[in-house]
């Protein structure tokens, strides 16, 4: 079986060579990887198959159409697109992908050939009232991603040996943002549900709300405490079969073992994404962030102990606080703001790490296992963090933790034990 998988991973390989991306249309590598399932324990006989995970959006703008009642009636008004667009796949296109993306695509994270806006379509109609206006702002929802070739791999489903991780940028569901501003400034948001693309189409206003927002990089936040030990708890186990410190070694026995884990107090913050939101209407506003970009993190901790196939021990990780892997996915809801007119507010989010430190156990010369060896601190995830700084129109600050509950401390929906 080993040999097999071996000649699938050098096939995999060289296929994922020769349909690598154009350089400059490569997205960065993500802060996590989100496939489902991936590092869980499989067995035998799992088909390897290219699965996808939405790694970052964003909202390709098509178009903006307004319309004001300046009449003393109310009148129905429906927008009509005027120049269609055709947004494609530009960093893998479909010759590119591997083979049936576009079943596996689409089901993962909704990734489409092509997709857009076509002249002629409409919004509406919008019932208006004396001095209101109607503002649509429509586009199509970019999606960038990465593929991995999942194959069961000693028990573990991973990535296949040898395969390349793909990355590259395609289009998703159109959107449009539908508001109504009222005659005395403020604003009522509309949802609307739109059909599918064609000559024609219209899209007419849903009950649902929807939200704006821009994204970009953040900054670290630094913790500024006394750093503090944390012991693993009750659920730490070390099996029967390790030394323990300084009993007599077995003859000729040069492995090493695992010895201790401990946590170090306290976490710290991984750098994150951030989204920018202005309250422009001239009456309150509940603003719900949603995350645009995944978030997370991964152990790498440096073994010399060959018993998990390069992970520590089941349990060790999560006796101390922590987990192998873990990732807030996109379009994950933040918790809601309240704004006033005029309010602007950043919202940063990130994943909270936990540093580890490591030691590991072998024979010394004294013929006792008396050599401990503490390996280089490393970090794994414990959970994510979201903030908001609002900041008002007379200059002054409020910070809110919008942290969503499930995702704020282990367990998160998304952690990997192994």
């Amino acid at each position: 079986m080993r040999k097999i998988m071996t000649a699938v991973s050098a096939a995999v390989a060289a296929v994922a060579l020769a349909h690598a991306p154009i350089a400059g249309a490569v997205p960065a590598m993500p802060q996590g990887y989100p496939i489902e399932n991936l590092d869980t324990e499989c067995r035998a006989g799992v088909t390897p198959e290219w699965r996808y995970g939405e790694t970052a959006r964003r909202y390709l703008a098509d178009g903006t159409l307004q319309f004001t009642n300046r009449t003393d009636q109310t009148v129905p008004y429906t927008a009509t697109v005027e120049t269609g667009t055709n947004r494609k796949i530009e960093a893998n296109s479909k010759a590119a992908l591997p083979s049936g993306w576009d079943t596996t695509a689409k089901t993962d994270i909704g990734l489409k050939e092509s997709n857009g806006w076509i002249e002629g379509e409409t919004f509406g109609p919008i019932e208006l009232g004396p001095g209101e206006s109607f503002r649509v702002d429509y586009g199509v929802l970019e999606k960038d991603f990465i593929s991995m070739f999942v194959t069961c791999d000693n028990g573990v489903l991973r990535n296949a040996p040898g395969a390349n991780v793909i990355r590259g940028t395609g289009p998703a569901e159109r959107y449009a943002f539908a508001y109504i501003i009222k005659a005395d400034g403020s604003v009522s948001e509309l949802a609307m549900e739109i059909p599918s693309r064609s000559q024609g189409a219209n899209s007419k206003p849903s009950d649902d709300q929807t939200y704006s927002a821009t994204s970009g990089p953040s900054l670290e936040k630094v913790a500024g405490e006394r750093d503090t030990v944390v012991k693993p708890d009750a659920s730490f186990r070390r099996d029967d079969e390790w030394p323990k410190l300084n009993e007599p070694a077995r003859e000729g026995d040069k492995s090493w073992y695992p010895h201790d884990i401990e946590a170090v107090a306290p976490t710290f913050r991984k750098p994150g994404y951030s989204q920018d939101f202005l309250n422009w209407s001239k009456g309150d506003y509940t603003f719900t962030p949603v995350t645009d970009y995944v978030v997370g993190a991964e152990n790498n901790q440096y073994l010399n102990w060959m018993g998990e196939d390069g992970r520590l021990p089941g349990g060790w990780l999560t006796s101390v606080g922590a987990v192998k892997r873990a990732y807030m996915p996109v379009g994950t809801k933040l918790k809601p703001i309240d704004l006033k007119p005029g309010d602007k507010v950043r919202v940063e989010y990130g994943t909270t790490m936990t540093r580890i430190n490591y030691s590991e156990i072998s024979a010394g010369r004294d013929g006792t296992y008396s050599r401990v060896v503490t390996h280089p601190q490393s970090s794994a995830p414990s959970g994510f963090w979201a903030e908001a700084t609002v900041t008002s129109k007379d200059g002054t600050t409020r910070t809110i933790d919008v942290t969503p509950d499930e995702y704020r401390d282990l367990p998160v929906p998304t952690q990997t034990y192994l």
